[in-house]
């Protein structure tokens, strides 16, 4: 994406909107980049102050609620990096449409408990599985010393790209803080490790490979990083835990939780035949669906790059990982 790209944030008038937006705000003054304040319109408010309007098109009535997320914007930035727009229809479907030319999409919280159906919402559920760009919920704690905080992303061996890996560690980079790497593991049932993995004959055979799966995938992590990105500090911990609860409890003291919009595939998610812990989740990923509702600081889900040709991902792997595990770090 072009460093001109926008960081784009929906915003409606809300308490939640308004802290997304000085959120949104801040991310775009480190990165450099201008921010676009977008406000989505039902189209029965359309038609009421625009008879005719057509859907699809951007409104021209005042619109009171923009003018005050860009009044608030310019406080917080120089006006010539904001921009707005009003546009008809759903949130979900106008800031997705809006995903497609940003380099953050930024979204406010609905709630702080309940399921992820009710805590987040599905602007934002929406939004982590249709955007081509990384999308950011500005949940829990916002105030602007927590980004002083480390940056905490989750890592796994699914398949995809090292786009969250990167993520989190350029977003470390600008805040100068410490990077946490966090790989998890957890047994499955006692029925599937023994029909996945006859090689086992106990519970604690598959734990000591599990666990030793996992630690790999966080050094990998961690060489992957100091090798692109020497300045970042950075710490593993490796947790005997589902993903998300992990994830969930490293949230607490961190500034920004990054995970990967990718199927579960890390050690103890599931299994197949002669392969202990592995399955594939649908859609872009079980995991950063349910920390998106539990995390107690802002999630940015992102997504992979373009699958690589057989012929390319041979030699990115062999670049990346010949010195740690043999296969590349990829992202909850």
């Amino acid at each position: 994406m072009p460093r001109s790209s926008p960081v784009v944030v929906g915003y409606d008038g809300s308490g939640r909107a308004l802290s997304a937006l000085k959120w949104a705000a801040r991310e775009a003054g480190d990165r450099g980049l201008p921010l676009r304040v977008v406000r989505a319109i039902p189209y029965a408010a359309v038609l009421e102050a625009a008879p005719g309007l057509a859907p699809g098109h951007r409104t021209t009535h005042e619109d009171k609620v923009l003018d005050e997320g860009i009044r608030v914007a310019n406080m917080l930035l120089d006006p010539d990096q904001v921009s707005g727009v009003s546009i008809p229809g759903h949130p979900a479907g106008v800031l997705a449409d809006a995903s497609a030319h940003a380099a953050l999409v930024v979204v406010g919280q609905r709630a702080q408990d309940g399921p992820v159906s009710s805590a987040v919402g599905s602007t934002s559920l929406v939004l982590a599985d249709r955007a081509p760009c990384p999308v950011a919920v500005a949940r829990g704690a916002l105030a602007p010393e927590r980004s002083l905080l480390p940056v905490v992303v989750g890592v796994t061996e699914d398949e995809g790209s090292r786009a969250a890996l990167d993520f989190a560690a350029e977003t470390a980079e600008l805040r100068d803080v410490p990077l946490t790497i966090v790989s998890a593991w957890s047994l499955p049932p006692t029925r599937e490790w023994a029909r996945s993995s006859p090689d086992f004959d106990t519970v604690a055979q598959v734990a000591r490979h599990l666990k030793a799966r996992a630690a790999a995938v966080a050094e990998a992590s961690k060489i992957y990083v100091h090798r692109h990105h020497p300045a970042v500090a950075t710490r593993t911990e490796v947790e005997p835990l589902d993903a998300a609860t992990a994830l969930e409890i490293a949230s607490h003291r961190a500034g920004l939780l990054v995970v990967g919009a990718t199927g579960g595939r890390g050690p103890g998610s599931g299994g197949r035949s002669g392969d202990a812990g592995r399955t594939r989740l649908p859609g872009r990923g079980q995991v950063a669906q349910a920390v998106l509702g539990r995390a107690a600081c802002p999630v940015v889900v992102v997504v992979p790059v373009r699958t690589a040709t057989a012929d390319e991902a041979g030699a990115s792997s062999h670049e990346v990982d010949t010195d740690a595990t043999g296969s590349a770090p990829t992202n909850v």
